[in-house]
């Protein structure tokens, strides 16, 4: 009898004790695995420029003549950004337009030129289904403009476009300011 509690009492402590052997084992297997994944990455293996707004807008003003300025529109496109050009034959609300308003002081004097001219196809997007003319990649707009004022102005005006696939119109406000003899074009802030 003494001999059979006696291998009771062995087997049970063997058994307490294979329990605690794998706790703490599972525990430095885990400690292991943490070490293991904290190691930082030093080298990226690829890196991807990625730009949060679909373009980037700039503007110059260049002087052609006495009178006669070049205002000058970049647009720089990211992320297979596209909107419609101005040259697109129908009628599309969002075309790129270059809007001023009304003045004596100063006037577009030529349609706006787009270089690289944009290329008419078909897109079958039930929004088109039709002929269209997208512009998808960096393009300069030039508007010519008169001026017809010796006396220091300001005209307001918009850039208007609606940028795909984003699908968002843009009206970017632009102050045209005749100052101490000189034109200058800003972006308006608000």
């Amino acid at each position: 009898m003494n001999k059979l509690i006696g291998s009771m009492l062995l087997i049970v402590c063997m058994g307490c004790n294979s329990e605690k052997q794998q706790v703490v084992e599972t525990q430095a297997d885990s400690m292991a695995m943490l070490q293991t994944t904290e190691y930082p990455i030093t080298k990226p293996i690829h890196m991807i420029e990625f730009h949060e707004d679909p373009y980037e807008l700039s503007l110059q003003m260049a002087r052609v003549d006495i009178d006669v300025y070049e205002l000058i529109v970049g647009m720089e496109l990211f992320n297979g950004a596209f909107f419609v050009s101005p040259n697109a034959k129908r009628d599309f609300s969002g075309k790129f337009t270059v809007y001023l308003e009304d003045s004596n002081t100063l006037f577009p004097i030529a349609k706006l030129k787009e270089s690289p001219p944009s290329v008419e196809e078909f897109d079958p997007h039930p929004f088109v289904n039709g002929t269209v003319n997208w512009v998808r990649s960096n393009t300069t707009y030039t508007q010519r403009l008169q001026r017809d004022s010796e006396a220091n102005f300001h005209v307001q005006g918009e850039i208007r476009f609606t940028i795909e696939p984003r699908c968002t119109f843009e009206r970017i406000p632009i102050t045209i300011k005749y100052e101490a003899g000189e034109l200058h074009v800003e972006v308006m802030k608000c």
